[in-house]
């Protein structure tokens, strides 16, 4: 035991002597980096189009032994593209986006690499423009509004080899906030059915009734909402249906429809919702036509008039009135215009529906004071601002509920009847739809419509429209 301690001992000393004469004299060699050029930090392409990059790479040894390596990731396929080559040349064919890339340069001479990064930028033709959807000869007609202000009618039946069959409702995007936050398809409905496009080329992915693991016998649409989960809820046949949210988002179920909302109700077109402010704990407010009375759903299920009432402004489990238009600023802010025996009427409540909290509170019930402007065929829409817009024929009107005040726009149409109306850009842009034609009407602080620009040429009257900027 005790020689090996006694040895022990001794190796170490003789290490120990070894690195006291390491003086630490070492040479180091700094290699530099390539010097690469003709390669930019983001490159725009159009689906379908050729995509080539040709970097001029100049090793340091001045030698040109190297090896290149491409890779995209397309990160809603969960993937990657992976090429080898000094040069890359592809057609680029995935869908609109911005795709992260990286180029990786093996010098051979010493084993060293060097990374790249840049990103590809896809549109396709359909990126930027206006997508209208109108309505022309009883039957729905899709139009595209080129940036310059070229006119391509008649695209659905160009691209699809078949025209929609019934007369036009909606044109309701899809768009995932919590998955790539990218438009990928849009539904257009018509009376009867509907159809699924995709975003990028306008080719139909399915039919509304493929869009169910079992659809009902008899189909009507009456108003689809796109969720910010990336799915469409909606009213059918008088009854809410959800869209699947169980699987993946990139799943081929997802999205798609089941039994409806299981109770005893026929909702009015038109259901309004917190889902903005809270995705995954919304309430849906409902109103019942034969009922006359203000439905809650929550968490997926029908609650009917299970809520408590504080106010006796006006009672809203039995109305007595028809509704017309609603829509909601915020929870503490909600609208509604209703028809009683012939006399027009405006509801002012707020409500607090949460998985603890149900309760509405009943504002006001008065006589709206442009009741005699409203014709049959008027259109409302709200603005984020807190102010109404309505159509009377040829007119467009906007109503201020805090003050009653009601001033009519400046936009003039020459007779036509107004057939469409939208507001976008957080309530600075208003347009409006007549017979052939959109206007781009000024709605931002101080200004009371102005038009700003006119495309014409569009089949039919409008009935919606996306901007895609």
């Amino acid at each position: 035991m005790q020689k090996n301690l006694l040895y022990i001992l001794g190796v170490l000393a003789l290490c120990m002597a070894a690195c006291s004469r390491d003086k630490g004299n070492y040479d180091y060699v700094e290699l530099p980096d390539p010097v690469i050029s003709r390669l930019d930090t983001a490159y725009n392409v159009i689906t379908g189009d050729s995509l080539v990059i040709a970097p001029h790479i100049q090793l340091a040894s001045g030698k040109d032994d190297y090896d290149c390596y491409w890779k995209i990731d397309v990160s809603q396929k969960a993937m990657s593209l992976d090429y080898e080559g000094r040069e890359l040349r592809i057609v680029f064919g995935e869908a609109s986006g911005r795709y992260k890339a990286q180029l990786a340069v093996t010098d051979n001479t010493n084993g060293m690499k060097y990374f790249y990064e840049f990103f590809i930028n896809c549109q396709t033709e359909f990126t930027k423009g206006a997508l209208v959807l109108s309505n022309s000869g009883g039957h729905g007609v899709l139009t595209f509004v080129k940036p310059d202000g070229t006119v391509q009618p008649g695209l659905y039946e160009a691209i699809n080899q078949e025209a929609l069959p019934g007369e036009a409702m909606q044109l309701v995007p899809i768009q995932n906030q919590f998955y790539l936050n990218r438009l990928t398809s849009y539904w257009i409905t018509y009376t009867g059915g509907g159809v699924l496009l995709d975003a990028d080329n306008l080719q139909r992915i399915r039919y509304l009734e493929e869009n169910f693991y079992e659809p009902p016998a008899a189909l009507q649409p009456q108003y689809f909402m796109n969720m910010v989960q990336g799915v469409t809820n909606a009213v059918m046949n008088g009854k809410l249906y959800f869209g699947a949210t169980e699987t993946a988002p990139f799943w081929p179920y997802y999205g798609y429809f089941g039994v409806p909302i299981s109770g005893s109700y026929t909702l009015y077109p038109l259901v309004l919702h917190n889902a903005q402010e809270k995705p995954y704990g919304p309430y849906f407010l409902g109103f019942e036509t034969s009922r006359k009375q203000f439905l809650r759903f929550y968490g997926g299920a029908y609650y009917g008039t299970t809520y408590d009432v504080l106010g006796d402004a006006f009672n809203p489990k039995d109305l007595k009135m028809d509704l017309q238009y609603m829509d909601r600023f915020s929870d503490n802010d909600l609208y509604a215009f209703c028809d009683s025996a012939g006399k027009k009427m405006e509801l002012k409540f707020r409500v607090e529906f949460t998985d603890t909290t149900q309760r509405f509170y009943p504002a006001y019930k008065r006589e709206f004071p442009g009741a005699g402007l409203l014709a049959a065929g008027t259109i409302w829409r709200a603005s984020p601002i807190g102010v109404f817009f309505f159509s009377a024929h040829d007119k467009i009107y906007r109503y201020n509920p805090l003050n009653a005040e009601i001033r009519p726009l400046d936009a003039s149409f020459g007779g036509k009847t107004v057939t469409m109306l939208k507001v976008l850009q957080g309530g600075n842009l208003l347009l409006a739809g007549v017979e052939g034609s959109i206007y781009y009407l000024d709605i931002s602080t101080g200004k009371l419509g102005q038009i700003i620009k006119q495309t014409d040429g569009i089949p039919g009257a409008p009935k919606d429209i996306i901007l895609r900027d």
